[in-house]
């Protein structure tokens, strides 16, 4: 194609080239997407595999310490029961019980001139402690831990708790 005097000189195909510019730039984009979709990809595998392996980690040392714990019991978390009470321990702190109970029955009586006809009335509420009113004198009984005492109010209170507090404090020496 040759021009002739009064034409312009044919335009280059601009259209062709701007499509096969837009093609090559498409073309690029998509691998350019690729990539980042696959190292993406990579990354979220990264992280679900170092999730596993942190979580069955995790779970080996729980399960190596509660077996641990449930072997070998070390007492920093399972404390030894403490040592059963002598019977003279036994014997001090139904004493000392009685006593009190003894003491409420005075103050009620100091209070009423009266004894109390239940142990409940004088405000005392020992398990297992019976009382046996009389006119002016009363009787208090007690077994437990195959201890069975008797306290009688003719008799002194002070002989009858002895040394029983020495008795307590004793016994964790």
């Amino acid at each position: 194609m040759q021009s002739s005097p009064g034409n312009p000189p044919p335009a280059p195909d601009t259209t062709a080239k701007k499509a096969l510019l837009d093609a090559f730039d498409n073309v690029l984009k998509a691998q350019a997407d690729e990539r980042e979709a696959a190292r993406l990809a990579a990354e979220a595998r990264r992280r679900a595999t170092g999730s596993r392996v942190m979580m069955v980690l995790a779970a080996a040392v729980l399960a190596f310490t509660g077996g641990y714990l449930y072997v070998e019991r070390p007492d920093w978390i399972f404390p030894p029961p403490p040592a059963p009470e002598s019977a003279a321990v036994r014997e001090a702190s139904l004493r000392i019980g009685m006593a009190n109970a003894a003491q409420r029955i005075e103050h009620y009586r100091q209070r009423t001139g009266r004894l109390p006809v239940t142990l409940a009335e004088a405000g005392d509420h020992t398990p297992g402690l019976a009382y046996e009113p009389g006119t002016t004198v009363y009787k208090l009984h007690m077994m437990a831990g195959g201890i069975r005492l008797s306290y009688d109010s003719n008799h002194s209170l002070e002989k009858f708790v002895g040394n029983s507090f020495k008795v307590i404090v004793r016994r964790g020496s």
